[in-house]
C-alpha cells in the first residue's frame, strides 16, 4: 500500500523485493500482497487515473 501511497510503480517494486527476498521470479513474490480493502481502493484510484 505504502509504493501506491508513495505514486510508486508496484510492478517495479515487485521485481526489486523479489530480488531482496532471492526470488528467481516476481510472480514468486506476488503471493505475499493480500487484497485488503486499501489496497483495492488505491489500485483502483490509480487506474481510472490512467
Amino acid at each position: 500500500m505504502e509504493w501506491y501511497r508513495q505514486g510508486l510503480d508496484p510492478d517495479r517494486e515487485m521485481i526489486k523485493l523479489s530480488t531482496y527476498l532471492g526470488h528467481t521470479k516476481p510472480e514468486h513474490t506476488y503471493w505475499y500482497i493480500e487484497a485488503v480493502p486499501e489496497l483495492l481502493y488505491l489500485a483502483s484510484e490509480r487506474a481510472t487515473r490512467s
